[in-house]
């Protein structure tokens, strides 16, 4: 392999647009919550759950490895650590950049959080390597393992999306905080951590939580001793990874087409099959409503001779369904009823 001004094969990630002057084989790797655009690239990794041949692989470069899985080494020492850590260095990127910080200040309520980032930083860790540091992953386990509790949040969240947050907490034996992908449970074990996915993203409700597991040694340890990874995770997904990209270069310089024009097999066919599924799914829930409204006009008409009225209502149509919204009815008593 060279590097070369002409390429057979370019590697790109989702930063710059210098990858559009070469025509060649382009492979885009991705390490943020992007879909790759296959009307510009030939092959791409992600976290998204595509099916798209053998021109993309979901690839979790942060995933464990099935060491994670041995948690025999967990004893009564581990609940009488720190209470919560909370290391970032991004404060406005993202909506859960904005929502961890609010969450951060108000579990702080209950107890104080070490911030040893650039955000919300309240203490000097010397042995924290600095970001993009040699090493940096691993101090940064190692500071996680003298807490018992890790704020986890993601940048933003999306379905799949899971990124180094999550398994590094995992690996250093702190549970856990997490928000973000809502599918996180198809790879993680529920019971191995707090999921604010769980309580409908309800921040009190999972502080509630957070507090009985600080206050309760056995459900604690429970859940620190639970596997984080789900029965069939596959942990060989970096081997895998690996022949996919032999495979892409043993294909050679073979550019497909990407007109933006030629849907036949692009994944957005995914993203027409679900506009399609959920019209289904809006007519099912307009034809419940009609009824609902049947029945009801039914039963204020069986009332007439005492009450009158009328719905007060908004109507919404378009060209697939159409919504009734109700905010109440207008009631008058009759004649007869203020006689008696």
């Amino acid at each position: 392999m060279v590097i070369s001004d002409d390429p057979d094969f370019l590697f790109y990630s989702s930063f710059g647009t210098e990858y559009q002057k070469y025509n060649c084989t382009k492979i885009f790797i991705n390490n943020e919550n992007i879909i790759p655009n296959f009307n510009e690239c030939d092959y791409g990794t992600g976290f998204d759950y595509i099916d798209f041949g053998n021109r993309y692989i979901r690839y979790l470069r942060a995933a464990p490895s099935i060491n994670v899985t041995d948690r025999t080494s967990v004893d009564n020492s581990f609940f009488n650590r720190r209470f919560c850590n909370f290391i970032y260095s991004n404060a406005t990127s993202g909506e859960g950049a904005v929502l961890r910080q609010e969450f951060c200040k108000k579990l702080m309520e209950y107890k104080h959080i070490d911030c040893p980032g650039k955000i919300l930083n309240n203490m000097t860790a010397e042995d924290l390597v600095p970001r993009f540091g040699t090493g940096q992953w691993e101090s940064k386990i190692e500071f996680l393992k003298k807490y018992k509790f890790t704020i986890a949040f993601e940048n933003s969240r999306s379905n799949g999306y899971t990124t180094e947050k999550l398994p590094q907490p995992f690996q250093a034996f702190s549970i856990p905080i997490y928000w973000g992908n809502p599918l996180v449970t198809r790879d993680y074990n529920p019971k191995a951590f707090i999921n604010c996915n769980d309580y409908d993203n309800d921040m009190d409700a999972v502080i509630n939580r957070i507090k009985e597991l600080d206050n309760d040694p056995d459900k604690y340890l429970a859940m620190l001793c639970e596997n984080p990874m789900q029965p069939d995770f596959d942990f060989e997904h970096k081997q895998k990874f690996e022949q996919w990209l032999i495979n892409v270069i043993e294909n050679g310089n073979h550019p497909f087409n990407k007109d933006p024009r030629n849907w036949q097999g692009i994944p957005y066919r995914n993203t027409i099959h679900n506009l399609q599924q959920k019209n289904t799914e809006i007519l099912k829930e307009n034809k419940k409503l009609q009824k609902t409204i049947a029945r009801l006009n039914k039963a204020v008409s069986q009332h007439q001779k005492t009450v009158t009225g009328n719905w007060w209502y908004k109507q919404v149509k378009t060209p697939n369904y159409t919504k009734i919204y109700i905010f109440g009815i207008r009631i008058k008593k009759t004649k007869k009823q203020l006689k008696q």
